[in-house]
């Protein structure tokens, strides 16, 4: 093969839909859905809540999908700056999520954040606009494990630097961690992978949940089809 062509569509530019700065409102939520603006205004209204929202459906329903439009909407427009999306697994960990000691160009161990904690400092110095983190697959991680002692702070209520916690591998006692109150929490759960474990109740009475089904019978899906 020629590997100059591969590599020149590798290096293609990854975002196929640039930001926009054009307001973007349920209206233009809807325009992609077959739901009802008033089921779809009901799952953010829903996320402004709680501020932790899991949208649980079968394969191919379209929970990707919705989760960033559900994102645009709540940030007013097309921003994948704000937007932050990561994949559960089994062995993911509260390192990879929060804070762990990682090799460090062979020089041992070095105290590295995870992707939660460096968004969380993302989203603390820009308190006048909302940021979502989107998290695929969030049953099929250890949740416990994963969040640590940070579970407590993804409460609506626990939201502040008043509620700042120090963090498992801190040295430094004075240094704490908190969820600043314009991050939102958005999970994907896939309903028909029956191996999962349920969710235990100090997660679920954490998040809203919303089912997603297939639109089959839905008149705009019809519309769609036709044209």
């Amino acid at each position: 093969p020629d590997y100059d062509e591969l590599n020149s569509i590798t290096d293609a530019p990854t975002n196929l839909y640039p930001d926009s700065d054009e307001p973007y409102t349920i209206t233009d939520a809807i325009t992609d859905l077959f739901i009802t603006e008033a089921e779809f205004e009901n799952m953010v209204e829903s996320l402004k809540e709680k501020k932790n929202l899991i949208l649980q459906g079968p394969p191919g329903v379209g929970k990707s999908f919705m989760a960033k439009r559900i994102a645009y909407t709540l940030m007013g427009k097309k921003d994948d700056s704000r937007i932050k999306v990561v994949q559960f697994h089994q062995s993911y960990g509260y390192e990879d999520f929060i804070q762990g000691y990682r090799p460090y160009n062979g020089s041992g161990f070095h105290l590295q954040n995870g992707v939660f904690y460096d968004f969380c400092q993302k989203a603390s110095s820009d308190m006048s606009r909302d940021y979502v983190f989107i998290i695929d697959e969030i049953n099929r991680g250890n949740l416990s494990r994963i969040f640590g002692e940070v579970l407590t702070l993804i409460e609506n209520d626990k939201r502040g630097p008043q509620y700042a916690v120090s963090l498992t591998y801190s040295s430094d006692l004075d240094k704490t961690f908190y969820i600043p109150r314009n991050l939102y929490l958005i999970g994907m759960m896939n309903t028909a992978d029956r191996s999962l474990a349920m969710m235990d109740y100090a997660i679920r009475r954490r998040f809203a949940f919303v089912k997603l089904m297939p639109q089959f019978g839905s008149d705009k899906y019809k519309a769609f089809l036709e044209k």
